[in-house]
């Protein structure tokens, strides 16, 4: 039986498992409302400000409205984080708050929203002072106070492999002239290491591609080249271009070392994503880093590339 055969059987073999199956309701259960974490904390070429941001969690089956969508947003909270030298209390800044500036576009730049079209007071805490010691191979304890509850958490900045080259080639398949695929180099260390990277989208905003994460498992201590997928958050999705740099354009790629905890957040978060609406997928939890809540407080170590895209052969 040839390959194509093979994979006609095992997908109808599935298909009639699923169909002798009774359809399953999972009850719905009201989980205990928890605080959520999203904050990072950068080292390197071009990084932004440490902030952090505080949500409520709903009911996985509940609908959020939008008269609700403000009240998921905490404020009042004591944060503070410990970068092994001083302990920094952060600043907590409403959009309301915000005056037009750097910060404020910095902000708009890493969530990747136009603050000015946003209606809702969203509150975010903020070493606006810019105290803390942001270095490779540091930790930096969080400690964050919402009245009687205490919410803590620790992550490092690794030490960054820099990528050393990059290079622009065909696409697979058919060439067209006006596609490219980018080639990155890297010399990697014999420790283990875990990447991210970003890269600018459609709308110019700096954006992780759909699986954004790896480790060196393939090719630890080893010089390696690999390539990396434009990120894409447009509407209209087509196979022919998705992933692939248009000649002519500058892009920027942000190439980021993080610790395990922070790798394991993110790669179970686009598992669980990428898997969505699929019946063959199981339900993933989300490996987190927040102890008493839910969440990820995360370091980079950061390497930012402005690249023309022009093919070589």
């Amino acid at each position: 039986m040839n390959t194509l055969l093979k994979h006609i059987a095992i997908l109808a073999s599935l298909m009639f498992a699923i169909g002798c199956q009774e359809e399953f309701n999972p009850p719905v259960v009201d989980a205990a409302e928890q605080y959520v974490i999203e904050g990072y904390i950068e080292a390197g070429d071009g990084t932004n400000p440490t902030f952090l941001l505080i949500t409520k969690s709903i009911p996985f089956f509940n609908e959020l409205k939008a008269e609700q969508y403000a009240e998921l947003f905490v404020a009042g909270a004591n944060v503070s984080v410990d970068d092994g030298v001083s302990e920094v209390a952060f600043t907590e800044l409403c959009l309301s708050d915000l005056p037009d500036g750097p910060i404020k576009d910095d902000i708009a730049e890493e969530l990747g929203v136009d603050l000015d079209a946003i209606s809702v007071d969203i509150c975010i805490y903020v070493d606006l002072a810019d105290a803390l010691v942001r270095e490779e191979g540091r930790s930096y304890d969080l400690t964050v106070t919402i009245e009687d509850e205490v919410l803590t958490s620790t992550t490092t900045i690794p030490v960054l492999n820099r990528l050393d080259s990059f290079k622009f080639r065909d696409i697979p398949g058919e060439p067209v002239d006006t596609l490219a695929q980018l080639f990155c180099n890297i010399k990697d260390s014999e420790n283990v290491d875990f990447y991210r990277y970003f890269t600018d989208d459609d709308f110019g905003t700096l954006t992780p591609p759909f699986n954004s994460v790896t480790d060196d498992v393939q090719f630890d201590g080893q010089e390696f080249n690999f390539p990396l997928s434009q990120a894409d958050n447009s509407d209209n999705f087509d196979i022919n271009t998705f992933g692939f740099f248009t000649v002519g354009d500058t892009v920027t790629i942000k190439w980021c070392a993080i610790d395990q905890a922070h790798f394991d957040f993110w790669n179970t978060f686009e598992y669980s994503l990428n898997g969505q609406g699929s019946p063959f997928t199981g339900y993933t939890r989300i490996a987190d880093n927040i102890e008493g809540g839910f969440g990820i407080w995360g370091g980079y170590s950061v390497q930012l590339e402005e690249l023309v895209v022009v093919k070589e052969e």
